[in-house]
């Protein structure tokens, strides 16, 4: 019954998105390892991760405004299907044995250039399928599905891929884009075109979504504290798989399998998030959920054993997810829906402008240091941004109408 509710064109959307996160899960398994194969160097491998958040940087402000003038499905479709191209080039070389580190980045430069456009507008689209009491169960499913896929199943079977040939899990991420761009496409018509802007000045329009969010002081607060979270998670991705195989001394599949670890805790919280947002006052979930993310980081640099960074792991997901299902949901419902593909841009390209640094930082840390000295930091980090922002998130939910 209640799937019913969220529609058939969700679904579609659902099942598109989740044939992408398996794609991206397998990538995400095999690229660290693929970097690791050809440099040691934590500089070099945390510079692959962090080039695919230039693309935020560079362009996130325009998607969001042109996300707002064009049918979000069509953002969507249009998008995937470059990325397969894209994809598909970079597995053909390393399938042919021609992989180095520049094709690696110029890859990860490419499609990260592409997702703000698909980012923002799978994000603005969901008001626009589902009625608004709704939204925190639309969301959880989504996250369920990039947690389940992207991170859980995808993986280790990305690592598994890796072993049979370097160059098939990439050859399989093109096909999700492919598969993914199919399906957005046969419910293309489901989102509405967007009404034509009077004044259409791509300055003024981002003006807009930039002011709103500006003024908006929740919106503000959560989108800064945002910045640090993000910071924070490039660098634990970052250095991740050195970390597993330097500093918890375990074979390159654990890389995957501790990427599903934190899948699991991440999927219980997509699943309770909704249920949190119901008993407990949205500041709660809000601050609570950071709070968790913030002590499970701390976990990784203070201990080096499986004993600890399991369940350490779990937790992790569990807080970014939950924190997550909350404050998406929470945007949804505060911008006009004419705005929010814009407001979504300027939210998340000032949260995301910090990943590459948070990245970076993370690989010359680990560099001048050793592996488990930058979660300590980054964990202690992000906990006293929790704390300092926690009284003006209670204050402005409790003062808004």
């Amino acid at each position: 019954m209640k799937s019913e509710r969220l529609g058939r064109p969700y679904w579609v959307l659902w099942v598109a998105g989740a044939v992408s996160f398996l794609g991206d899960g397998i990538m995400f398994g095999a690229l660290p390892l693929l970097a690791a194969s050809m440099s040691r160097d934590p500089r070099i491998v945390s510079l692959s991760e962090a080039v695919a958040g230039l693309g935020w940087l560079l362009l996130g402000l325009v998607s969001g405004v042109l996300v707002d003038r064009w049918r979000r499905t069509s953002t969507m479709w249009i998008v995937d299907a470059i990325r397969a191209v894209v994809a598909g080039a970079f597995a053909a070389a390393v399938l042919l044995g021609h992989e180095s580190i520049p094709l690696l980045l110029i890859t990860g430069f490419l499609l990260g250039m592409l997702a703000p456009f698909f980012d923002n507008a799978s994000s603005a689209i969901i008001p626009d399928l589902v009625r608004p009491a709704a939204l925190e169960r639309a969301n959880g499913y989504n996250q369920a599905a990039l947690l389940l896929l992207s991170n859980l199943l995808g993986p280790p079977f990305g690592a598994v891929l890796f072993v049979l040939h370097k160059g098939l899990p990439i050859l399989v991420d093109a096909i999700s884009f492919a598969l993914a761009a199919i399906l957005v496409f046969a419910v293309r018509r489901a989102a509405p075109a967007r009404e034509p802007s009077p004044d259409r000045h791509l300055g003024r329009e981002l003006h807009a979504g930039l002011s709103f969010l500006w003024r908006h002081k929740l919106l503000r607060s959560m989108c800064l504290l945002l910045m640090v979270s993000n910071a924070v998670g490039s660098g634990i991705i970052a250095i991740l798989v050195l970390y597993v195989l330097e500093a918890l001394h375990l074979p390159e599949a654990w890389f995957g399998w501790l990427v599903a670890i934190y899948a699991v805790g991440g999927i219980a919280g997509a699943a309770l998030a909704p249920a949190l947002a119901r008993r407990f006052s949205t500041s709660a979930n809000l601050i609570v959920s950071m709070l968790v993310l913030a002590l499970s980081t701390v976990v990784f640099g203070l201990f080096g054993t499986l004993a600890a960074i399991i369940p350490g792991a779990i937790l992790m997901g569990f807080g970014g997810t939950w924190w997550n299902v909350v404050s998406i949901t929470l945007r949804q419902r505060i911008v006009p829906a004419e705005l929010l593909g814009r407001v979504t841009a300027v939210y998340r390209m000032v949260a995301f402008c910090a990943a590459p640094l948070g990245a970076v930082g993370a690989g010359f840390l680990a560099h001048r240091t050793d592996l488990r000295t930058p979660y300590l930091v980054m964990g202690v980090i992000l906990f006293l941004a929790t704390l300092a922002y926690a009284p003006l998130i209670r204050r402005e939910l409790r003062t808004s109408p």
